[in-house]
C-alpha cells in the first residue's frame, strides 16, 4: 500500500479495491450459491416405469397329430400292354371292325381283320392230299417190309441187311408222312391267322387300313393298348423312400399292396383324383436324375367315360407312407438355415432351437417332438437373438395370442396424456401458487 500511495498519493486505494475487487467475488458467490439452491430444490420428473418395445411376429401355433407320412411325385400316365399288331399272314384285307378306328374300344376276341382266306383253304386242301398219298406210301412200305422180312426167314437167311429188309423204305415213308402233316399243319395255321383278333381289352392309338388293302407277311396292321392297368413311373429320391417306407426293391400285386397312392390332375376347372397302388420298384437308381422309380397302378380306369385315365397325361401323385406319431405340421416359412425354427417361450422372448425335421413337402415341413402349443414364428427378423421381447400374433389375422391387446393408436394417446400431466407439474413446481414466482 505505501508503494501506491508513494506514487498514486491522489487514488483512493481502499476504495477501488472493495468496488472493483470484493464487491464482484461477493457477487459471483451469491450467483453461485442460487444456481446450487434451484439445482438442488428443483421439481422431480414423475418416473415412469421403462417399457422395453416388442417386436410384433406372425406365429404358427403347433399341435401333435398322428398321421401316415406322404411321399409327392409325378409322373406320365402309361399302359402296362402296349402292342404293335402285324400280320403274320399276307393278303387282301376283306372286313375291318366298325371299331377298327382311332380311339376305338376294342374287346378281347374281337374280330378286328379279316384277310382274303381262298388261297388258303385251297392249300389246306393240297395238304391233306399229300397227307393221304403218304399214308397210302407208308402202308406199301410196311407190307412190303414185312413180306421181305417173311421171305428171308423161310430161305434161312438170319444176317439179312437192313436194305433187304426193307427198314430204310419204311423209315422213309414215315418221314414224308410227317413232312406231309406238318405242311397241312402250317396251312392250317394259316389259314386261322387270315382272321386277327383282339389279344386284349384295348382303346386303337392309330390305324391305317382300309378294305381291299393288300398287307404284307409282317406289315403293320394297328397300334393299340389295354385299357385293363394302367401305370405311373414315380421318381423319389432314397431320402424320401426312407420317409415313407416303401423298400428299395419292394415287389408285389395289385390286390396285396399297402402303400396306396392318390393320383390327380387338373383337367379344365376340376381337378380329378384316382387311386392306385405302388406294386413295384424298379430296384435301380438312375444315373442321370439318382432317383428310384416306383411304379403305381390304376385298374379299369376307362371304364368312367366322363374321368378316364389318360394315356400320356401327366399327373400329380401322393403315396401314402408309414404312420408317424406325436408329430406338428409347420408352415414352410418358419424353417430357418435349413435346420432351425423360432419360438416364443412363455414370458413371450424368442427361442431359436434344432428342429427334428423327419420330412419336407413343397408348403411345409413335419417335425417330431415338438411340445404341443409352441408358437412357432413365421415372420421374418433383421437380427433374430435369442431372449428378444416379442409380440406373438396369430398367423393371418390381428390377433394377439399373449401379451397386451390394445391397439397401437390407443397405447400412443396414453403416452401423450402422460407427457402432459408431467409437463403440468414442472410448471406448477416452477411457478408456486396463482402463477407467482418461487423466491430464492
Amino acid at each position: 500500500m505505501s508503494f501506491l500511495h508513494q506514487h498514486f498519493p491522489n487514488t483512493n486505494w481502499l476504495g477501488f479495491i472493495k468496488k472493483w475487487l470484493v464487491f464482484p467475488l461477493i457477487l459471483i458467490s451469491l450467483t453461485m450459491l442460487g444456481f446450487n439452491w434451484l439445482d438442488d430444490n428443483k421439481p422431480q420428473p414423475k418416473e415412469r416405469p421403462y417399457k422395453v418395445k416388442k417386436i410384433k411376429v406372425f406365429v404358427h401355433e403347433s399341435k401333435q397329430i398322428s398321421q401316415p407320412l406322404i411321399g409327392y411325385s409325378q409322373g406320365q400316365v402309361l399302359p402296362k400292354d402296349y402292342l404293335e399288331l402285324k400280320s403274320e399272314v399276307a393278303g387282301k384285307i376283306s372286313y375291318l371292325s366298325p371299331n377298327f378306328v382311332n380311339g376305338g374300344v376294342i374287346t378281347k376276341g374281337e374280330v378286328l381283320v379279316q384277310l382274303e382266306d381262298q388261297d388258303y383253304k385251297l392249300t389246306v386242301i393240297q395238304r391233306r392230299a399229300k397227307v393221304a398219298q403218304n399214308e397210302q406210301l407208308l402202308a406199301k412200305a410196311k407190307a412190303e417190309t414185312n413180306a421181305a422180312q417173311r421171305e428171308l426167314k423161310q430161305l434161312g437167311r438170319e444176317n439179312a441187311s437192313e436194305l433187304a429188309l426193307g427198314i430204310p423204305q419204311l423209315k422213309q415213308a414215315e418221314a414224308a408222312l410227317e413232312s406231309a402233316q406238318a405242311e397241312l399243319a402250317q396251312a392250317e395255321l394259316d389259314l386261322t391267322r387270315t382272321t386277327i383278333t383282339a389279344p386284349f381289352n384295348a382303346r386303337i392309338e392309330s390305324e391305317n387300313l382300309t378294305v381291299g388293302q393288300y398287307i404284307n407277311r409282317a406289315g403293320l396292321l394297328v397300334k393299340l393298348f389295354s385299357t385293363e392297368v394302367m401305370e405311373v413311373r414315380l421318381a423319389l429320391s432314397t431320402q424320401e423312400i426312407s420317409q415313407i417306407g416303401i423298400p428299395l426293391a419292394y415287389y408285389s400285386n395289385f390286390d396285396e399292396s399297402v402303400f396306396s397312392v392318390n393320383l390327380s390332375a387338373q383337367i379344365g376347372n376340376d381337378t380329378i383324383v384316382w387311386p392306385a397302388k405302388i406294386v413295384r420298384t424298379e430296384s435301380v437308381i438312375d444315373d442321370k436324375t439318382r432317383s428310384v422309380y416306383a411304379v403305381a397302378q390304376v385298374r379299369n380306369s376307362y371304364l368312367n367315360q366322363s374321368r378316364p385315365l389318360l394315356k400320356g397325361l401327366f399327373v400329380n401323385a401322393e403315396i401314402i407312407g408309414n404312420m408317424a406319431n406325436d408329430i406338428s405340421i409347420l408352415p414352410k416359412e418358419s424353417l430357418r438355415s435349413n435346420q432351425l425354427i423360432w419360438t416364443v417361450d412363455k414370458d413371450n422372448r424368442l427361442n431359436i432351437i434344432t428342429a427334428n425335421i423327419i420330412q419336407r413337402t413343397p408348403d411345409s415341413i413335419i417335425v417330431k417332438d415338438l411340445p404341443k402349443g409352441s408358437l412357432v414364428i413365421t415372420s421374418a427378423l433383421a437380427i433374430p437373438t435369442p431372449g428378444m421381447p416379442v409380440l406373438p400374433i396369430k398367423m393371418g389375422t390381428s390377433e394377439v395370442i399373449r401379451g397386451n391387446k390394445k391397439r397401437p393408436e390407443a397405447n400412443i394417446s396414453a403416452m401423450q396424456k402422460d407427457r402432459k400431466k408431467s409437463d403440468k407439474g414442472l410448471k406448477q413446481s416452477m411457478t408456486g401458487e396463482k402463477g407467482k414466482p418461487n423466491a430464492i
